[in-house]
């Protein structure tokens, strides 16, 4: 069955103590995920919130995949099934912050594609990004939910000037910060030999689109292309943890 093929990378970056990223590949042959997620809290509460949001999909996606399974077969929507499943990992990282008061205020981002019998799916909450690459062209599939974003859309600063704002890094929207959270659910339109990349802020944050674009054009290796995002971000600074997941659809 085909899906998606994918290679992921993450990094602690040159600055910061921990590595509070995560990412997710699955691969059964029939059913793919990629997943990337970027925790934040105080100490190691951002490591345990990405944590438990990861292995939350992954436990949830062991319970449901036949049920995913043959809805896909089916052409039927699997829209119901992202949203409870990131629920679910909401729920779990929601009460571990409500029941460890050193957790409390946690959360993490969450960004991922689900393939199964040919049919794609993106759910997205926070800031991480995923990126479609197709004909040498590069288009974000995903819309950050950060204050300076809404502060865009709605005019009262321009996009040039987005990247440097002092509020650019605060959330609108992130997974196990509430009770229940709201994400962005969407089919894709996916074709062969079509590349996502998947990435917390730490790499879209300090290397352009441009330079992405680039990057992945240049090589047909994945690895090669993980590895020399992450080296870029370094090289720009590496003020964050960076994450790469570099998928192509087959």
């Amino acid at each position: 069955m085909k899906g998606l093929q994918a290679t992921g990378l993450t990094d602690r970056g040159k600055v910061r103590n921990n590595n509070e990223d995560r990412f997710l590949i699955i691969d059964d042959e029939v059913l793919h995920l990629i997943a990337v997620a970027d925790g934040m809290g105080g100490h190691a509460a951002g490591e345990i919130a990405s944590s438990l949001a990861v292995e939350s999909v992954r436990s949830y996606l062991a319970e449901k995949r036949e049920d995913i399974i043959d809805r896909a077969k089916d052409k039927r929507p699997l829209s119901s099934f992202l949203k409870e499943m990131l629920s679910y990992a909401n729920a779990v990282v929601y009460s571990a912050g409500e029941e460890n008061p050193e957790y409390a205020g946690m959360g993490t981002t969450m960004t991922l594609v689900l393939s199964a019998a040919g049919s794609d799916w993106l759910a997205h909450i926070g800031d991480s990004r995923a990126y479609l690459l197709r004909n040498n062209h590069i288009l974000s599939l995903t819309e950050d939910h950060t204050l300076v974003a809404q502060l865009v859309k709605t005019g009262e600063i321009q996009a040039n000037d987005a990247g440097k704002h002092p509020q650019r890094h605060i959330l609108t929207r992130a997974l196990g910060t509430d009770k229940k959270a709201c994400f962005d659910i969407k089919q894709l339109a996916l074709q062969p030999k079509d590349r996502l990349i998947l990435c917390t802020d730490g790499l879209h944050g300090y290397v352009d689109e441009p330079e992405i674009l680039s990057i992945a054009a240049r090589h047909n290796d994945r690895e090669e292309i993980v590895r020399l995002l992450v080296a870029k971000a370094n090289e720009k600074g590496g003020m964050d943890n960076i994450t790469v997941i570099v998928a192509e659809k087959e």
